[in-house]
């Protein structure tokens, strides 16, 4: 009685759907309340999970630290465990930022961030600077804010009477380009695009241009082509408008560099992170601002008004700070680096499917498309929601996978994100692997 209680109280995906209850968890695994063990292959909801379940190192140092102290008010006070941390926040980002702050949640992260180039650009006496461009296909949270300069259509649409319908521009997915266009033809129609868009909306009324390094959820870890980013900043520069990383998905670590915009020799000007933040052991993510953002700041004593009543919390410090000292002595960047290369050659053994068009991904961050005619990369319908299928097999398997859809227009299009933990071993990519194959074969045994 109790059990369908709380169930029936849960807003899940699927209202009918009955979930397996997790006990708990250790390394890449989960274990439910029959003994039942699944292969975590989505790190949590997507890239959250970068060290793995089931630390008792991390409680430790939570628990110490809620011993002391568990919240500030930090309109009068600060703490030494958050000033040491924030440094090393800082000193993880690439070279020239300066400043960094933590709140609860990716949204919060990029709300965040978008608020600091809107007040960045009116300290500099530009107030007439407040759209943001972003891209379609890429997701940037979960307020009706943000959703409204996100680009998921699917999400969009139940709040489209509440968005002002800031400019959106293609994303740069070169598994879907024109086929008439080489890469680097393809990467300048994007910058093209780009330009004339910052042209026609306005430039001296744009803030920002946001995006993910590599696009995740929404795409299934796309990367863009060789230049892209270059060029995107090179233009950015020219208009006077900051470039913000989005890198919720794909910092700390998940494609084997500290932040994923570090694949593109860019510096962005201001970053958004989250997820792996904390390895999901604490609600936490991040702002991190160059030395540009904040100079103007400092300049005018102008405070960033974007505060939190969890903003710089403590607890969220010290777990943090614990996570990066074990992505650093456990070396788990580079092993996302060394097993997102191993992972990438083992997926494409699917490829041999007629229905896999594409394997993809940076570090640990990869992703398969899926497709009804491998030629001419038609979609399935919708109806059949074929990732979903993908991924429901695989549970039952026992491999927790990522499944998206939306990927060609926003309502056609499958593909399944591929996120372990930073810690798994080749062995473990192999089950993932193996169970995938056996999956997408019943599938498609289902679909003729």
């Amino acid at each position: 009685m109790i059990a369908s209680l709380i169930h029936s109280m849960a807003v899940c995906p699927d209202m009918n759907k009955v979930y397996p209850k997790i006990e708990y968890g250790r390394g890449v695994y989960l274990f439910d309340k029959n003994g039942k063990r699944y292969l975590d292959a989505s790190s949590g909801s997507s890239s959250v999970s970068n060290v793995g379940h089931g630390r008792v190192e991390i409680a430790d140092v939570m628990y110490d630290q809620v011993s002391k102290i568990s919240v500030l008010p930090t309109h009068a006070f600060s703490s030494e465990i958050m000033e040491i941390y924030l440094q090393k926040l800082v000193d993880f980002a690439p070279t020239g930022f300066k400043k960094a702050w933590t709140v609860m949640s990716g949204t919060e992260a990029v709300e965040n961030a978008v608020k600091l180039a809107l007040q960045y650009h009116q300290i500099r006496g530009e107030g007439n600077r407040f759209k943001i461009i972003s891209r379609w296909n890429t997701y940037h949270g979960n307020s009706v804010f943000m959703l409204d300069i996100g680009g998921m259509k699917m999400r969009r649409e139940l709040y489209s009477k509440w968005h002002n319908n800031f400019p959106h521009i293609s994303p740069a997915y070169i598994y879907r380009k024109p086929d008439e266009l080489t890469t680097s033809e393809y990467v300048n129609s994007l910058l093209v695009e780009f330009e004339e868009c910052l042209i026609e909306t306005g430039a001296e009324t744009v803030a920002a241009f946001i995006a993910e390094p590599i696009v995740a959820a929404a795409l299934g870890a796309v990367p863009p082509p060789e230049g892209y980013f270059k060029g995107m900043k090179v233009i950015c520069e020219k208009y006077g408008v900051l470039f913000i990383s989005d890198e919720i998905l794909c910092g700390f670590g998940r494609t084997g560099k500290n932040f994923g915009i570090q694949h593109f020799d860019i510096t962005p000007d201001i970053i958004a992170a989250g997820k792996g933040i904390s390895g999901g052991y604490f609600p936490l993510s991040a702002v991190l601002a160059s030395g540009k953002v904040m100079t103007p700041f400092i300049d005018t004593n102008s405070s960033f008004l974007g505060g939190h009543t969890f903003a710089c919390n403590p607890v969220g410090a010290a777990v943090g700070m614990k996570v990066l000292n074990i992505l650093k002595n456990e070396d788990l960047i580079n092993n996302s680096q060394k097993m997102g290369t191993l992972f990438l050659n083992k997926l494409e053994k699917l490829l041999e499917f007629d229905i896999i068009g594409d394997v993809r991904g940076v570090g640990l961050q990869c992703g398969i498309e899926i497709v009804q005619d491998k030629v001419s990369k038609k979609p399935f319908p919708a109806e059949l929601k074929v990732s979903k299928r993908i991924g429901g097999k695989c549970i039952e398997k026992g491999v927790v996978l990522y499944p998206g859809s939306g990927s060609v227009n926003g309502t056609l299009g499958d593909h399944i994100l591929i996120t372990p933990p930073l810690t798994i071993s080749e062995e473990q990519l192999d089950e993932i692997v193996n169970i995938l194959y056996t999956s997408i074969k019943e599938v498609i045994t289902e679909l003729t």
